[in-house]
């Protein structure tokens, strides 16, 4: 892609400076017709008895323009030998002519030879103004052809572009998917402990205004189900509180899985109410679904902490160890309140 745009911004100096030069030429052609109309002026005007000196000396610096070029007639040296030769040999001429009229002065036109030799002369400034036009055309081929290769740039570079973008696009889904395995647990499909880790890591204290609470969940009873029903029975019993808890998840309130039957959830900008009343929301869910599997009700246990607890602002780390504990308080709750018996966690 660079170097097509080398190219292209090579392309594009070339065409300016080919449009500037076809400008020029024009310009050429125009004068070179007008040295031809203004002498015959001349030569007429002359024949009649009425000298032109003003005008000689016009056609005259014409000529010089059109050979050399002129800033102040804004005319451009044509880089072309044939219509250089033509220029030289229209000067020469042009001198002659001058001589001529300068006779015609002295004798009249009768006695001098100015009508052949103007004619002499039309014909050397019809070939100039040929060589001149192209010259021209010389140059407006060659910006076709340029303005060609700009076009197949362009396209090369969009079809180039185009292809980057696909490759970005893919590369983007790749890296997503990527993430999505390294952050993802595929038994749960909640985030998984590095993403955990990551919130859990975070080195600075939370903002004193924009409080966070953090909850610790831990599973009861799944040593029980494991040895009574099997793995894969202790795995479904996993995933059922896992879609419990994914029921709360949004953009303000993150849940994922910290491992084994532990879970954490993270509600940002929260005070103790919002805390209260997400709990109340898993608790519903977790009735209403251990009223539908009877032969698997889902026991939990969960502990939080709250950041505005705080006399100084804790960090991610702080508040999970305070929700740990909370969560074994209420653990033991729950073990003092069940019965004794097969049912109860042995931890």
């Amino acid at each position: 892609m660079m170097a097509l745009t080398a190219v292209l911004i090579f392309f594009f100096i070339n065409v300016m400076l080919l449009v500037s030069d076809i400008q020029g030429t024009a310009r050429v052609v125009n004068y070179a017709g007008l040295v031809r109309g203004t002498t015959q002026r001349i030569v007429k005007l002359e024949d009649a008895g009425q000298p032109q000196d003003d005008l000689l000396k016009a056609v005259d610096s014409y000529i010089s323009g059109l050979r050399y070029g002129s800033d102040d007639l804004n005319l451009v040296r044509l880089d072309d030998d044939e219509y250089q030769a033509k220029m030289t040999e229209l000067a020469s001429y042009f001198d002659k002519l001058r001589t001529e009229i300068a006779r015609v002065r002295e004798v009249g036109y009768e006695n001098t030879d100015i009508i052949a030799m103007s004619e002499e002369f039309f014909g050397i400034c019809d070939d100039a103004t040929r060589l001149a036009e192209d010259y021209s055309q010389e140059k407006a081929t060659a910006l076709n052809r340029l303005e060609g290769l700009v076009i197949i740039d362009i396209v090369g570079l969009v079809a180039t572009f185009a292809v980057e973008l696909a490759r970005a696009v893919r590369t983007a889904a790749l890296n997503r998917e990527l993430q999505n395995k390294v952050y993802l647990d595929e038994a749960t499909g909640l985030p998984n402990k590095n993403k955990c880790e990551e919130i859990l890591g975070q080195g600075h204290p939370v903002s004193a205004e924009a409080p966070v609470a953090l909850c610790v969940f831990d599973l009861n009873n799944l040593h029980t189900v494991n040895n009574s029903f099997g793995h894969e029975k202790g795995d479904e019993y996993i995933r059922s509180f896992a879609q419990q808890l994914g029921c709360v998840a949004s953009e303000t309130c993150f849940v994922g899985r910290d491992g084994g039957d532990e879970f954490i959830a993270v509600l940002w900008d929260a005070d103790r109410a919002a805390v209260e009343s997400c709990l109340a929301r898993i608790r519903a869910n977790v009735s209403e679904y251990s009223e539908a599997h009877s032969d698997m009700p889902i026991s939990y246990a969960v502990g939080y902490a709250l950041s505005s607890d705080y006399d100084e602002p804790p960090t991610m780390r702080e508040l999970f160890s305070q929700a740990d504990k909370n969560m074994y308080i209420d653990k033991n709750r729950i073990k003092m309140a069940e019965p004794a018996g097969p049912q109860r966690e042995e931890r």
